[in-house]
């Protein structure tokens, strides 16, 4: 079993990446928010703490996070793929303590880097399918749908989602910036980080992607 690990800013399509990596290969697709409900859900003690915090409108500290991540790894046996964690240093650092403690391995950690200035663009101009089944992805630059505000798979409306506007984006990039650089910084030095080039189109970022699988293989 192997760990992989998806790195890179809000809108730099992580989540795309990830579905597809998920859909060619044998991985199983972890992110910290769908990790968050599946405990919650379940009513688990760490669970319920999340829960707690949620409800109060707190933010779900990294101790209680680490926590459900590492409960939830040690119910698989296939390679993982993490998306959007770690977030910050002390998980990544708690994260490679759990792993050496019991022997899982540290695959890649795809960092997918792009300029702030093209990455905002694409945040503004994206649209989202407002069917939760579907939820397809659009951009209005560079994939936009055939109808305007129509879906092109289940013909459901898109929306515009309230945070996907500049003055959020800059909030969010201000306080992204401050936990992800020591993040980024300490991936960097481990052999295993590998810098994605985010610019290019999907297929692209892909097959860079799909070519380091194959390298670890």
């Amino acid at each position: 079993m192997k760990v992989h690990i998806l790195l890179g800013p809000p809108g730099c399509g992580k989540g795309t990446q990830a579905k597809r990596l998920v859909e060619k290969r044998s991985l199983v697709h972890l992110s910290t928010g769908d990790i968050l409900r599946d405990a919650v859900s379940k009513g688990t003690e760490i669970g319920l703490r999340a829960k707690a915090l949620m409800d109060s409108g707190q933010l779900v500290d990294d101790n209680t996070v680490n926590g459900i991540v590492f409960a939830r790894l040690q119910d698989e046996t296939n390679d993982v793929l993490f998306d959007g964690y770690p977030r910050t240093l002390f998980q990544a650092e708690s994260l490679q303590t759990f792993l050496s403690s019991q022997g899982i391995a540290l695959g890649y950690v795809m960092d997918i880097e792009i300029q702030e200035q093209e990455l905002e663009a694409r945040v503004v101009n994206r649209r989202v399918c407002s069917n939760s089944n579907c939820g397809a992805i659009y951009n209005l630059r560079t994939k936009a749908p055939k109808v305007e505000g129509v879906c092109d798979l289940c013909g459901s409306q898109l929306k515009h989602r309230a945070d996907d506007t500049t003055e959020a984006f800059q909030g969010r990039m201000v306080a992204f910036n401050k936990t992800f650089q020591p993040l980024q910084a300490y991936y960097k030095a481990m052999p295993n980080y590998r810098s994605v080039e985010g610019t290019r189109s999907p297929d692209r970022i892909h097959e860079q992607l799909v070519q380091l699988f194959r390298e670890q293989a």
